[in-house]
């Protein structure tokens, strides 16, 4: 395996496992570009959901960092990723964010490209050139259950693993056969980093979170929890609801896949789901049986975790920027048929996670201030903080260390 950069050894040998990373993990410029070159041009991506393709034709735009990839629907149903840059000079070639079209077009020369990629005009172009080498470039796509991941990689890793572990489980909620009700970007003053790692624990939520916690018991210990889990597990066999665990995250995720967990938890007896009052919120998802008062934790790669109820979907973005900012992105999912305002309340259904991102931005922001600090040391990880110990973990991999003590 190969040895990581001279400028990270020091760095990588002084970490202590168990502990939370040192102060250039989360500001120096050097890290971030590894961060960009290992991690996020590696990783995959959840670029969107097939119901915005509804049609062919239709198309949206993925953007992260300077890359822009055109996202659509052809005449035959497939769906393609396409890098948005010109094959003259690099000019971009879709301008608006989404939209349905039978060719793009470059607003620069009028260079044009079938939904395909491939270049169907370029005016003037010498007969001898081959325009067939000139079509936009493919970026790598998978469509798993209705959600579109996007890989920049040369070599993406395979959903094999995650479609043999996976879809028994997640099938029964069908995802494919959702759609968008709403989506949040909420921009962070922050290292990617303490998103991500925020997100794995709920040490925090019992102060931070009081309505969170009101309904989820994560802040509670394991042995307060385990009875709620068992009952829970009756219930969700009844409601055709599966309640594996599934941790392939880091040193445990097969050779050459993406990193992917799966965990079904009982909410507090009285919630159906993640609701203000444990009423329900909008109509079953897939063909679910009934609410088992249960939610479940899915992990596709480590920018992208979902939060599924019973009869709706969080899928959580997060967004590198450069090493001092971020963004996150909620999104959230109901059935396909489900009519707002018939159906469910959009303001109940974003109630509790748009509250509870709003808090978890205030705190990343103030965790980030204290880690610029001169005093900042880094603390050990408590039992309740677990999962943010694996993506700490599995981050620490991507330096291509065999192991780091």
């Amino acid at each position: 395996m190969a040895e990581p950069k001279p400028a990270f050894q020091d760095l990588l040998s002084a970490h202590q496992s168990g502990h939370a990373l040192a102060q250039s993990f989360y500001t120096n410029s050097d890290v971030f570009g590894h961060d960009v070159d290992e991690v996020f041009y590696k990783d995959w991506h959840l670029a969107g959901h097939i119901s915005e393709l509804a049609l062919p034709g239709d198309y949206f735009l993925f953007e992260m960092l300077q890359e822009s990839v055109i996202i659509n629907r052809d005449d035959l149903g497939q769906i393609h990723g396409l890098a948005n840059v010109c094959r003259h000079r690099g000019s971009r070639v879709c301008i608006e964010p989404r939209g349905n079209t039978k060719r793009f077009t470059c607003p620069y020369h009028a260079w044009a490209y079938n939904l395909d990629g491939s270049l169907f005009n370029a005016r003037h172009l010498p007969p001898e050139i081959d325009r067939t080498k000139l079509g936009l470039r493919p970026i790598a796509t998978h469509v798993f259950h209705g959600f579109i991941f996007v890989s920049f990689a040369q070599d993406p890793t395979s959903f094999a693993a995650l479609h043999r572990d996976l879809d028994p489980i997640l099938t029964p909620f069908g995802l494919a056969r959702t759609k968008i009700a709403h989506r949040m970007v909420y921009p962070v003053k922050a290292n990617w980093k303490l998103l991500v790692e925020n997100y794995n624990e709920c040490y925090h939520c019992a102060t931070a979170h009081p309505e969170f916690s009101r309904s989820h018991p994560t802040h509670m210990p394991p042995d307060r929890v385990a009875p709620m889990n068992e009952a829970m597990q009756v219930r969700s066999t009844a409601c055709g609801i599966r309640t594996d665990y599934i941790d392939a995250i880091g040193s445990a995720r097969p050779d050459h896949a993406p990193d992917y967990a799966y965990n079904r938890y009982s909410l507090y007896e009285g919630y159906k789901t993640g609701s203000q009052t444990g009423s329900a919120l909008a109509p079953l998802l897939g063909d679910i049986k009934g609410y088992d008062g249960g939610a479940s934790d899915l992990y596709v790669g480590i920018l992208n975790p979902m939060l599924i109820y019973c009869d709706h979907a969080v899928v959580y973005r997060f967004i590198p920027i450069d090493k001092d900012h971020s963004a996150q992105e909620i999104i959230w999912m109901v059935h396909e048929d489900a009519q707002v305002g018939r159906d469910y309340d959009l303001d109940r259904l974003l109630w509790l996670w748009d509250l509870t991102t709003i808090a978890d931005k205030k705190i990343i922001e103030k965790n980030q201030e204290g880690v610029n600090s001169r005093y900042y040391t880094p603390g050990p990880f408590v039992d309740m903080e677990a999962y943010a110990k694996r993506f700490v973990d599995s981050y620490l991999m991507s330096f291509k260390l065999d192991e780091i003590d």
